[in-house]
């Protein structure tokens, strides 16, 4: 089952995505840099290892959310300082939210 961290500061957001990239998680998709407000108004990304996927999306508003397992968000939280916050989200809630946003992702796989 996984769980979602709501409301995470945008530079430990991008902390997170930094040491995703250096413990060689492979990202597998992105909101597309071509898209105007990429990492200005919002940025998507996901990343898988070992069969496990880890989803990240930010929005200048509610800052970042990251959907992952229990353990790995545990494991997240304690390397950098952020509390789990699961109700509220504004994105990852949404079961088909890479379906309906496919148009504005690039995808790597």
């Amino acid at each position: 089952m996984d769980y979602i961290a709501i409301g995470i500061n945008t530079d430990i957001f991008y902390s997170i995505l930094k040491f995703l990239r250096q413990n060689k998680w492979r990202l597998d998709l992105e909101y597309d840099e071509k898209m105007f407000d990429k990492g200005i108004d919002f940025d998507l990304y996901q990343f898988s290892k070992d069969g496990e996927i880890i989803l990240l999306v930010w929005d200048n508003w509610f800052e970042g959310e990251i959907k992952a397992s229990k353990k790995r968000l545990e494991e997240l939280s304690g390397h950098f300082s952020f509390e789990i916050f699961d109700n509220g989200t504004e994105y990852l809630h949404q079961p088909d939210l890479i379906q309906s946003m496919s148009k504005l992702i690039k995808f790597y796989k």
